[in-house]
């Protein structure tokens, strides 16, 4: 049995989907266009919102200053400082204090013991046990900011895995083998 249709409810231009190629195409085009700006890395926005921010300048300069290491991640200094604001009322005005203590070429005892004679030890050392642990607060409240990220896992990476189930990561065994005469074991 076969169905008859008036001429006027079937558009020539339509497939007998509803829809044009050229819709098709379109929606196509913005999906791909979508997925595409969605799969962009989220750092590169957020390091540019973060580099307007003084106060997160501030807060990686004194970071920068007690580690020690100077390729800190601007997006984990951020959310530290995020984490370390929300906890302290007075963290951004104790971090402008810091700040100003700061001189070029410090070293990280001399910024201690200008810290601590302005009364700014235990914040100072807040900091530092955020960025080597990976948590603010050391109490049942804590907050888990960075885990393989935590400076206490870089000074031994060399040597020591982060520990997680699986040791170095996804197919861990393509990486190359630590050279043995890299001067460490020599110096024991």
């Amino acid at each position: 049995m076969k169905r008859h249709f008036a001429p006027e409810t079937v558009s020539a231009s339509k497939n007998g989907t509803g829809s044009t190629r050229r819709e098709f195409l379109l929606a196509t085009l913005g999906l791909t266009v979508t997925g595409a700006v969605a799969a962009l890395p989220g750092r590169a926005f957020a390091a540019s919102v973060i580099h307007a921010s003084d106060a997160v300048k501030q807060f990686v300069r004194i970071s920068q200053a007690i580690t020690e290491h100077k390729q800190l991640d601007v997006a984990l200094a951020a959310r530290f400082y995020e984490v370390l604001a929300q906890r302290d009322t007075q963290f951004v005005p104790r971090v402008a204090q810091l700040d100003a203590l700061i001189t070029s070429e410090i070293t990280a005892q001399d910024f201690l013991a200008k810290a601590s004679s302005a009364g700014l030890h235990d914040f100072l050392y807040q900091i530092v046990t955020a960025w080597y642990t990976g948590t603010v607060g050391d109490d049942y409240h804590g907050t888990l900011v960075a885990y393989k990220q935590a400076l206490m896992y870089q000074t031994v990476s060399d040597g020591l895995v982060v520990p997680t189930y699986c040791g170095n990561g996804p197919i861990w065994w393509t990486a190359p083998v630590p050279d043995e005469h890299d001067g460490h074991i020599e110096q024991l």
